[in-house]
């Protein structure tokens, strides 16, 4: 099967679209085939064809929210030399582009996976296992390379800051806009809460440290 964006097939895409934009309206229960198909301008049997059957469609596009659209599953690991902060540097910094897209205006992918927050289905389950532990786990290990000794709790809660603080300009977009200004918030660029977020991250992270290095 061809990604959301690729070209390889224009009604897969068609459909996917339609599906993600029903899908983030009505949720799964509400969304119908017939709706979909109606949207994308396509007949029923072209579910079954791509998709197999619902499930599968709504599980595909989950995984396109989760990109929010991006054509390709972004990598967010850096190069091997790069040492621990300048990893979690660029960590956030693809995080940012990539998988919260914050230079991107709001759109279906974000409302589903809102939804998908708010109340996890079983879609939710297999994304977190497949696609979202592992880079879990990877920020696990630049976190605790930064502060080797700290217990697994704060180890995990420093982890959750990083991710918090990036899903907020993602999830928290339309009151915090409205806050500041579209102006202001338009100058919080990707470069910018990279940098934002990195620094007060690795504050956090270097307070979480002292202690550890004062006990031994």
């Amino acid at each position: 099967m061809g990604e959301l964006g690729t070209g390889l097939d224009p009604t897969r895409e068609r459909l996917l679209e339609a599906a993600g934009e029903e899908f983030a309206a009505h949720g799964f229960d509400g969304a119908t085939i017939r709706a979909i198909c109606r949207r994308a301008g396509a007949n029923l049997a072209a579910v079954n064809y791509h998709f197999g059957d619902k499930e599968r469609l709504y599980y595909e596009a989950v995984l396109a929210a989760h990109r929010c659209g991006l054509p390709h599953d972004p990598d967010l690991s850096a190069p091997p030399e790069a040492g621990p902060a300048e990893r979690l540097r660029i960590y956030v910094r693809r995080f940012l582009e990539q998988v919260v897209a914050v230079d991107r205006s709001r759109s279906w992918h974000h409302d589903l996976m809102l939804r998908e927050m708010i109340r996890p289905s079983g879609v939710c389950e297999a994304l977190t296992e497949e696609r979202i532990r592992p880079r879990f786990r990877r920020l696990r290990e630049i976190v605790e390379e930064l502060a080797p000794g700290l217990e697994q709790r704060r180890l995990d809660a420093l982890c959750f800051t990083v991710i918090g603080q990036c899903l907020f300009y993602r999830m928290g977009r339309s009151v915090a806009e409205r806050l500041i200004g579209p102006q202001a918030w338009a100058r919080l660029d990707t470069e910018f809460l990279a940098d934002h977020i990195t620094r007060c991250s690795l504050a956090a992270v270097e307070a979480w440290a002292a202690p550890v290095e004062a006990g031994r």
